[in-house]
């Protein structure tokens, strides 16, 4: 009785060592917050997620981790000049699809299957604290 206690014990660590160490095909691109620019009465707010193929999943996060800011960037160009009715879809497929573009098109290479939004929020500007941030105060050298 002991040893089968002691095998079945052996077999649970050794699935959920396993299952610990499964990489994610996932990758976190960034929170936006953006005005569009022909309706500044609302700011919108989501987070960025890239599902990368699970056969490139190495070169798919070098590649994200290297072209971050660029894709950033496009992006915040492109949503601050997005159609309004893209912005009503409740789906989002309009924008998602045109960040797929933007992603694929500095990756230069298809690593990336899908992209992901959530956290979606419409705001009224009056509700968004769009205070900068605060630079840490300087330590005088000595």
């Amino acid at each position: 009785m002991v040893i089968v206690h002691a095998a079945v014990i052996g077999y649970v660590r050794s699935r959920v060592s396993r299952l610990s160490n499964l990489d994610t095909t996932v990758i976190e691109l960034g929170s936006y917050r953006f005005q569009p620019v022909n309706d500044l009465s609302k700011v919108y707010h989501f987070k960025l997620h890239a599902v990368i193929d699970p056969t490139k999943l190495r070169r798919g996060e070098e590649r994200l981790h290297m072209m971050r800011l660029q894709i950033r960037e496009t992006t915040e160009q492109t949503l601050r000049q997005v159609d309004p009715k893209w912005l009503e879809d409740p789906t989002q497929n309009q924008i998602r699809d045109r960040l797929m573009s933007i992603v694929h098109n500095h990756l230069e290479e298809p690593l990336v299957q899908r992209m992901l939004i959530t956290d979606w929020l419409e705001l009224p500007v009056q509700s968004v604290d769009l205070k900068f941030d605060t630079p840490g105060k300087k330590i005088a050298l000595q």
